[in-house]
């Protein structure tokens, strides 16, 4: 099989993989998790907080 025979098919497999995911990200079950590994950064920043007042920097 050449290019020309299975070409037009990744270009589909590829928009229908395309979609399925934006779909995915946008979904509003979705947006919990995301906003939560969203603030994962500031996590440390917190817990140092917390521990000691003062926010330490390595």
């Amino acid at each position: 099989m050449s290019y020309d025979s299975y070409g037009p098919y990744i270009v589909v497999i590829m928009l229908i993989t395309f979609i399925g995911l934006y779909a995915w990200v946008l979904s509003p079950k979705r947006s919990k998790g995301f906003n939560e590994a969203a603030n994962l950064p500031f996590a440390d920043e917190e817990k140092a907080k917390e521990s000691n007042g003062d926010i330490k920097h390595d």
